[in-house]
């Protein structure tokens, strides 16, 4: 009787354990991550066009098709823009709406990090590995930004955690088996194939190294399939039933050929990349990395029978890392879904030695913390990037966090344990991620808000707004309407370059676009037809425009952007200059 009342206690004191940790951790990052979270105008492009599709859903009551203004937009699947339509719907057109979801999927990360990390290795283990993800720089920068780089990142990163825990667990496999088919579906919704080949593979792998094939037959994979395909089939059938070309245009242009391609795409980076990008985004969880990286491999080849854990995540790691390096086109937070990996091998390695000083350690944080102090402290200086002088205090600011932090390491470096070590660390990176995204809207001046603001008081429905040879994809979403686009549409090399124009182009083989996607000499006429029209042009097209304009007047400006009207008005909000008439 004693013993099975000591039992009970044992697993009420284990669940209430739980229960804490997830709700004190939850309610934490709750709070740290959506503050401030709205105190800056959108970025672009990735921002502006991805909430642009979400709006026009709303707008248009079309929610399978996704459009950015106006124009057919299938390059990635659909779940990310439903989100964002939800927040809209639920919390208005507000920059921390947008952003609300990336921010709950960094939370979530978190603590399925922290889930699973405590059932394939201790508590302790796991509470480290979801602080270290929730601090680690580049996690929490794309957890305040609207784009899906990170909720396909935490989809995988779940589907990976699940399917491990629930091989290693028996008596949960059920549940943890059915949770990463779930996670892979929405992963599937999110970006497409990578849904299935990281997971295949990782998995894959893991067994033949491991010897265990036969787990394949307690995967449950016909009704996890069944669970798969019923989530994430339906959008595509209805996708390509309103869009003929859809399947060929999605799996074959923007999957296969954009990864193998070497040509066709921005961002050309050489294979190296992605190590400076973990570096830097995983500061200064990187001091420990290595040490890390170097126990995990020591385990795995003096018994890996015993280390399977280890090498799941070494091979998670190692394969999503090749993956991306090898296309020459790279987006930073391409690299996001082996975070919890890192963050889990190197809270295993903190836990273990929790309490020993190890120098290497201290080391590796002076000379990251010296690289991070210059890089901030040069950024003012750098001619290739426009830096606000509103900016400085907080470069400052965050360098004198690092000087800090390594000078107390380095005065206490005889008595300070990897324990403390890591209470400091967290501190660090406290302050620093709140100054960091406090000080974004210095960080962002490409942004048309202050325009589309500013025109969005005078303009009327039927007047017409568009850009000359230019578009800029926050200021629908601003404006709240459709802008028409002057642009050469019949250029030769559209499809040879990755940027704005040669995404639209692609919608216009879905739908007709005339009215709105218009070359130059339609442009002229609409403007000489005596209809009110704005035009908004940059620095670069501007004295291509006047040069063909007879008369048009001068509104505001805004960074490098222009704004011009066929009709008189009085100087907008902002703007310093006369309404200035040009012949």
């Amino acid at each position: 009787m004693l013993s099975c009342n000591h039992v009970q206690r044992t697993k009420l004191a284990s669940r209430c354990d739980w229960l804490t940790d997830i709700i004190s951790l939850g309610l934490f990052l709750l709070i740290f991550y959506t503050l401030y979270l709205g105190a800056y105008p959108l970025f672009t492009p990735d921002e502006g066009r991805y909430s642009e599709v979400a709006r026009e859903m709303i707008t248009s009551g079309d929610y399978i098709t996704p459009r950015v203004n106006g124009v057919i937009f299938l390059d990635k699947p659909i779940l990310y823009y439903w989100l964002q339509a939800t927040a809209i719907h639920f919390f208005g057109l507000k920059e921390w709406a947008l952003r609300v979801f990336p921010a709950l999927s960094g939370i979530w990360g978190c603590l399925i990090t922290y889930i699973c990390g405590r059932r394939l290795f201790d508590r302790r283990t796991g509470l480290i590995a979801a602080i270290i993800l929730a601090t680690a720089p580049l996690y929490f920068a794309n957890a305040h930004y609207a784009d899906l780089d990170l909720e396909i990142a935490v989809f995988i990163s779940s589907s990976l955690l699940c399917f491990i825990t629930a091989i290693q667990h028996e008596r949960l496999r059920a549940y943890f088996l059915y949770a990463g088919y779930f996670f892979a579906a929405l992963a599937f919704l999110t970006k497409g194939l990578i849904a299935l080949a990281f997971p295949g593979a990782i998995l894959g792998c893991w067994m033949l190294l491991t010897d265990r094939i036969k787990l394949i037959k307690q995967m449950h994979l016909i009704r996890g399939s069944l669970l798969f395909l019923a989530i994430s089939l339906p959008w595509y059938i209805l996708a390509q039933r309103a869009n003929p070309e859809f399947l060929h245009y999605f799996f074959i242009t923007q999957q296969v050929t954009r990864f193998l391609s070497h040509a066709n795409f921005n961002n050309q980076a050489p294979f190296w990349f992605y190590l400076p990008i973990i570096l830097i985004g995983f500061f200064p969880w990187t001091s420990f990395l290595l040490q890390a990286l170097w126990q995990a491999c020591q385990r795995i080849w003096q018994a890996r029978e015993q280390a399977q854990i280890e090498l799941f995540l070494l091979l998670w790691i190692a394969i999503i890392l090749i993956f991306f390096s090898i296309p020459a086109s790279k987006i930073v937070g391409y690299i996001l879904p082996l975070f919890p990996a890192l963050a889990l091998l190197t809270a295993r390695y903190l836990s273990e030695a929790w309490d020993f000083t190890k120098p290497f350690c201290l080391g590796l944080f002076a000379v990251f913390s010296l690289i991070m102090t210059v890089l901030l402290l040069s950024l003012p200086h750098y001619q290739w990037i426009a830096i606000s002088p509103h900016l400085i205090p907080y470069l400052y600011g965050m360098s004198a966090i690092f000087i800090c932090s390594t000078s107390t390491v380095l005065i206490c470096h005889t008595q300070i344990s990897l324990g403390k070590l890591f209470f400091l660390f967290t501190a660090t990176n406290l302050i620093f991620l709140l100054l960091l995204v406090k000080s974004a809207t210095y960080l962002n001046q490409a942004s048309t808000k202050p325009l589309a603001l500013a025109l969005g008081n005078i303009i009327k429905p039927q007047d017409e707004v568009a850009t000359y040879f230019n578009y800029y994809q926050d200021l629908p979403l601003y404006l709240e309407r459709q802008v028409t686009i002057a642009a050469d549409w019949q250029a030769a090399n559209i499809a040879t370059k990755d940027n704005w124009q040669r995404e639209l182009w692609y919608g216009m083989t879905f739908q007709k676009t005339n009215d709105y996607l218009i070359q130059e000499n339609e442009f002229w006429r609409r403007w000489s037809s005596g209809k009110r029209m704005f035009v908004i042009v940059s620095d670069k097209y501007y004295k291509q425009f006047t040069q063909h304009a007879s008369t048009y007047y001068f509104l505001m400006k805004t960074g490098d952007v222009n704004l011009l009207s066929n009709t008189k008005y009085p100087p907008l909000t902002g703007d310093k200059s006369k309404n200035r008439q040009y012949h």
